[in-house]
């Protein structure tokens, strides 16, 4: 059974494009995987303190015979090939071949999730993929790529911190606060937030996860409209506590990006 894939490619050291370009090359040989398209070339902010400088970014859709886990270990090996050295995490690198979707497959194992978990609020994944697969759907988040990444234009984005403990809510949005124009973000502390319309006004993404009080959280989901936002707006920490604040710092960075397309590719 043949399933058309995509996969986003990324790299901030050496010679990126060449790289990149290399990377496409080496699918196109694959016997089982043919490329159909390509995005064109981005220019994209780091994210993270380890980062370093900036990345280069494509999202490449290929037809494939392989299984997800088969076609991730071919992209694996393409990275070894092409000198990714595995060290520091989120760290600068040659070249990074991502798995992002392949069809509406949902799968969670140790060693691949599909959709990728990050792919719907990274400007870096979700512009080069909505250039070559705008009506892909996300089959968890209900929306397609084009409706993800428009929600991510909106200024300010907001986070709702309201069913946060107290004592993490408030140390989060000083931290938030002081990384972040108010114009890039607002940030939702009080389940009692109304609009004209007497309505809770829906957030951009209602944050669930490590600092949820479960208390704040079953009174709030009896009495604030903005529970009933759809998949597209949880948002679902799995750091500890105590990386809430950074993870979600480094979360909102990747929403604001405003990708550069600099050439085609490859």
């Amino acid at each position: 059974m043949r399933r058309t894939a995509y996969i986003a490619l990324g790299g901030n050291l050496g010679d990126v494009a060449r790289t990149m370009h290399r990377s496409v090359e080496s699918l196109r040989e694959s016997t089982e995987a043919e490329v159909l398209n390509c995005s064109g070339l981005y220019a994209t902010s780091p994210i993270g303190n380890l980062a370093g400088e900036s990345f280069l970014n494509a999202v490449v859709c290929v037809r494939t015979s392989l299984e997800p886990e088969k076609l991730l270990s071919v992209c694996q090996g393409i990275e070894n090939r092409l000198g990714r050295v595995r060290g520091v995490r989120w760290g600068p690198r040659h070249i990074d071949l991502d798995l992002i979707a392949v069809d509406d497959l949902q799968i969670q194992s140790e060693t691949l999730s599909l959709p990728h978990p990050a792919c719907w609020y990274r400007r870096f994944v979700l512009d080069p993929l909505t250039e070559i697969a705008p009506d892909w759907r996300h089959p968890q988040r209900e929306t397609t790529a084009a409706g993800l990444q428009s929600r991510l234009l909106v200024r300010p984005l907001s986070l709702d911190l309201s069913n946060w403990e107290v004592g993490l809510r408030d140390s989060t949005v000083d931290l938030l606060g002081s990384t972040f124009s108010a114009q890039e973000l607002e940030i939702i502390t009080d389940i009692n937030t109304e609009t004209e319309n007497g309505l809770a006004q829906p957030p951009t993404w209602k944050v669930l996860g490590n600092g949820l009080s479960h208390s704040v959280k079953n009174r709030s989901e009896k009495n604030s409209a903005a529970s009933k936002n759809n998949a597209v707006s949880r948002l679902e920490l799995s750091c500890s506590p105590e990386q809430a604040a950074e993870t979600l710092i480094d979360i909102v960075r990747s929403a604001l990006d405003e990708p550069q397309r600099i050439a085609d590719f490859p």
